[in-house]
Protein backbone atom coordinates (compact mmCIF):
# COMPACT_ATOMS: atom_id res chain seq x y z
CA UNK A 1 0.00 0.00 0.00
CA UNK A 2 1.38 3.43 -0.45
CA UNK A 3 1.99 5.63 1.58
CA UNK A 4 0.05 8.93 2.38
CA UNK A 5 1.35 12.88 1.21
CA UNK A 6 1.26 13.03 5.54
CA UNK A 7 3.56 9.67 6.07
CA UNK A 8 6.04 10.63 3.25
CA UNK A 9 6.15 14.18 4.68
CA UNK A 10 7.04 12.28 7.90
CA UNK A 11 9.75 10.39 6.33
CA UNK A 12 11.38 13.16 4.98
CA UNK A 13 10.80 15.23 7.94
CA UNK A 14 12.76 12.29 9.64
CA UNK A 15 15.75 12.24 7.27
CA UNK A 16 16.08 15.99 7.54
CA UNK A 17 16.38 15.78 11.11
CA UNK A 18 18.76 13.00 11.68
CA UNK A 19 21.11 14.90 8.75
CA UNK A 20 21.08 18.06 11.04
CA UNK A 21 21.97 15.72 14.41
CA UNK A 22 24.50 13.97 12.89
CA UNK A 23 25.98 17.99 11.23
CA UNK A 24 25.75 19.26 14.61
CA UNK A 25 27.57 16.27 16.50
CA UNK A 26 30.37 16.76 13.64
CA UNK A 27 30.44 20.51 13.60
CA UNK A 28 31.13 20.30 17.14
CA UNK A 29 34.00 18.29 17.20
CA UNK A 30 35.66 19.00 14.25
CA UNK A 31 35.10 22.47 13.82
CA UNK A 32 33.15 24.48 10.99
CA UNK A 33 36.38 24.85 8.47
CA UNK A 34 37.11 20.92 9.25
CA UNK A 35 33.90 20.02 8.27
CA UNK A 36 33.90 18.00 4.92
CA UNK A 37 30.24 17.06 3.51
CA UNK A 38 31.73 13.40 3.35
CA UNK A 39 32.07 13.79 7.57
CA UNK A 40 28.25 14.53 7.63
CA UNK A 41 26.82 12.06 4.93
CA UNK A 42 29.15 9.42 6.16
CA UNK A 43 28.07 9.45 9.62
CA UNK A 44 24.04 9.74 8.26
CA UNK A 45 24.81 6.85 6.30
CA UNK A 46 23.23 8.83 3.29
CA UNK A 47 24.25 9.56 0.22
CA UNK A 48 25.48 13.03 -1.45
CA UNK A 49 22.00 13.02 -3.50
CA UNK A 50 19.99 12.30 -0.45
CA UNK A 51 22.20 15.61 1.42
CA UNK A 52 21.90 17.74 -1.71
CA UNK A 53 17.71 17.67 -1.76
CA UNK A 54 17.79 18.64 1.69
CA UNK A 55 21.28 21.36 1.56
CA UNK A 56 22.88 23.05 -0.78
CA UNK A 57 26.26 23.36 0.69
CA UNK A 58 28.34 23.01 3.76
CA UNK A 59 27.45 26.24 4.93
CA UNK A 60 23.54 25.75 4.66
CA UNK A 61 23.52 22.97 6.80
CA UNK A 62 25.27 24.77 9.40
CA UNK A 63 22.86 27.81 8.99
CA UNK A 64 20.55 25.03 9.64
CA UNK A 65 22.00 23.70 12.58
CA UNK A 66 22.30 27.23 14.13
CA UNK A 67 18.88 28.87 13.28
CA UNK A 68 16.87 25.07 14.16
CA UNK A 69 19.51 23.70 17.39
CA UNK A 70 21.58 25.71 18.66
CA UNK A 71 19.49 28.48 19.27
CA UNK A 72 16.56 26.65 20.42
CA UNK A 73 19.17 25.11 23.49
CA UNK A 74 20.35 27.21 26.36
CA UNK A 75 23.78 27.02 25.31
CA UNK A 76 24.22 30.05 23.98
CA UNK A 77 26.51 32.48 26.85
CA UNK A 78 24.91 35.91 27.66
CA UNK A 79 27.03 38.06 26.93
CA UNK A 80 25.40 40.88 25.89
CA UNK A 81 23.78 40.17 29.53
CA UNK A 82 27.38 40.06 30.84
CA UNK A 83 28.39 43.59 29.25
CA UNK A 84 25.54 45.03 30.34
CA UNK A 85 26.37 44.79 33.66
CA UNK A 86 29.66 45.53 33.40
CA UNK A 87 32.95 44.16 35.44
CA UNK A 88 32.51 41.47 37.98
CA UNK A 89 28.92 41.55 37.92
CA UNK A 90 29.05 40.46 34.50
CA UNK A 91 31.98 37.96 34.65
CA UNK A 92 30.07 36.62 37.10
CA UNK A 93 26.64 36.32 34.87
CA UNK A 94 29.49 34.29 32.25
CA UNK A 95 30.04 32.16 35.66
CA UNK A 96 26.52 31.43 36.26
CA UNK A 97 26.01 30.07 32.89
CA UNK A 98 29.17 28.28 32.34
CA UNK A 99 28.30 26.07 35.36
CA UNK A 100 24.94 24.64 33.45
CA UNK A 101 27.35 22.23 31.58
CA UNK A 102 28.04 20.28 34.03
CA UNK A 103 24.83 18.25 33.67
CA UNK A 104 23.39 19.28 30.26
CA UNK A 105 22.85 16.79 27.66
CA UNK A 106 24.77 15.98 24.77
CA UNK A 107 23.54 17.71 22.44
CA UNK A 108 23.71 21.21 25.10
CA UNK A 109 27.45 20.31 24.48
CA UNK A 110 27.05 20.49 20.48
CA UNK A 111 25.55 23.27 20.78
CA UNK A 112 27.72 25.41 23.23
CA UNK A 113 31.32 23.69 21.83
CA UNK A 114 29.70 25.71 18.30
CA UNK A 115 28.65 28.89 19.66
CA UNK A 116 31.89 29.36 21.26
CA UNK A 117 34.06 28.80 18.39
CA UNK A 118 32.08 29.78 15.34
CA UNK A 119 33.30 33.36 15.45
CA UNK A 120 36.49 32.08 14.83
CA UNK A 121 35.56 30.36 11.75
CA UNK A 122 36.25 31.28 7.60
CA UNK A 123 33.65 30.69 5.05
CA UNK A 124 30.48 31.53 7.67
CA UNK A 125 27.27 32.37 6.07
CA UNK A 126 26.97 36.50 6.40
CA UNK A 127 23.62 36.04 8.52
CA UNK A 128 25.20 33.33 10.56
CA UNK A 129 28.96 35.05 10.98
CA UNK A 130 26.39 38.14 12.21
CA UNK A 131 24.77 36.18 15.36
CA UNK A 132 28.20 34.24 15.91
CA UNK A 133 30.58 37.27 16.43
CA UNK A 134 28.09 38.54 19.46
CA UNK A 135 29.47 35.31 21.04
CA UNK A 136 32.88 36.11 21.27
CA UNK A 137 33.81 35.51 24.92
CA UNK A 138 37.34 36.31 25.16
CA UNK A 139 36.39 40.06 23.71
CA UNK A 140 34.20 39.92 25.93
CA UNK A 141 35.37 38.94 28.83
CA UNK A 142 38.40 41.31 27.88
CA UNK A 143 36.29 44.39 28.38
CA UNK A 144 34.70 42.96 31.58
CA UNK A 145 38.44 42.13 33.09
CA UNK A 146 39.37 45.60 32.42
CA UNK A 147 36.56 47.27 34.23
CA UNK A 148 37.28 44.15 36.69
CA UNK A 149 40.73 45.60 37.57
CA UNK A 150 39.68 49.32 37.96
CA UNK A 151 36.21 47.80 40.71
CA UNK A 152 39.99 46.42 42.28
CA UNK A 153 38.53 42.43 42.17
CA UNK A 154 41.06 41.30 38.42
CA UNK A 155 44.26 40.68 38.97
CA UNK A 156 47.00 42.75 37.28
CA UNK A 157 47.65 42.05 33.69
CA UNK A 158 46.72 42.54 30.12
CA UNK A 159 43.25 41.96 30.01
CA UNK A 160 43.47 40.84 26.19
CA UNK A 161 46.05 37.97 27.36
CA UNK A 162 44.13 36.74 30.23
CA UNK A 163 40.56 37.03 28.46
CA UNK A 164 42.08 34.72 25.29
CA UNK A 165 43.37 32.28 28.09
CA UNK A 166 39.92 32.21 29.90
CA UNK A 167 38.77 31.54 26.25
CA UNK A 168 40.72 29.00 25.30
CA UNK A 169 40.32 26.77 28.17
CA UNK A 170 36.23 27.09 27.86
CA UNK A 171 36.49 25.84 24.40
CA UNK A 172 38.87 23.23 25.37
CA UNK A 173 36.76 22.01 27.98
CA UNK A 174 33.50 22.14 25.49
CA UNK A 175 35.03 20.55 22.84
CA UNK A 176 36.83 17.41 24.64
CA UNK A 177 33.24 17.09 26.58
CA UNK A 178 32.01 16.65 23.25
CA UNK A 179 34.32 13.79 22.40
CA UNK A 180 33.18 10.19 22.00
CA UNK A 181 33.30 8.76 24.94
CA UNK A 182 34.12 11.58 27.12
CA UNK A 183 33.77 11.66 30.98
CA UNK A 184 32.80 15.20 30.59
CA UNK A 185 34.37 16.51 33.51
CA UNK A 186 34.45 20.27 33.71
CA UNK A 187 36.09 23.12 35.58
CA UNK A 188 33.85 24.85 38.32
CA UNK A 189 33.16 28.45 36.98
CA UNK A 190 34.68 29.60 40.46
CA UNK A 191 37.86 28.12 39.92
CA UNK A 192 38.12 28.64 36.43
CA UNK A 193 36.74 32.30 36.30
CA UNK A 194 38.39 32.62 39.67
CA UNK A 195 41.66 32.57 37.98
CA UNK A 196 41.75 35.96 36.94
CA UNK A 197 40.27 37.28 40.29
CA UNK A 198 41.93 38.50 43.43
CA UNK A 199 39.88 35.96 45.58
CA UNK A 200 36.98 33.43 44.64
CA UNK A 201 33.91 35.26 43.00
CA UNK A 202 31.61 33.58 44.61
CA UNK A 203 32.65 35.67 47.81
CA UNK A 204 33.27 38.85 45.91
CA UNK A 205 29.73 41.10 46.80
CA UNK A 206 29.08 43.07 43.39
Amino acid sequence: MPRSPEQNQAVKDKRRTKLLETALKIFAIKGFNAVAIDDITNSSRCSHGLFYHYFESKEDVFAAVWNEMIEATNAIPPLEEALAKGGTAGIKTICQSYDKFKGADIRTLYAGSICVRAYQAKGLPYEIYEKAKKYDLSSALEVLIAKAQEEGNAIAGSPAEIARGIALMVETELRLACAPRSEKKFTSSDVLFGMLMKKPISEIDC
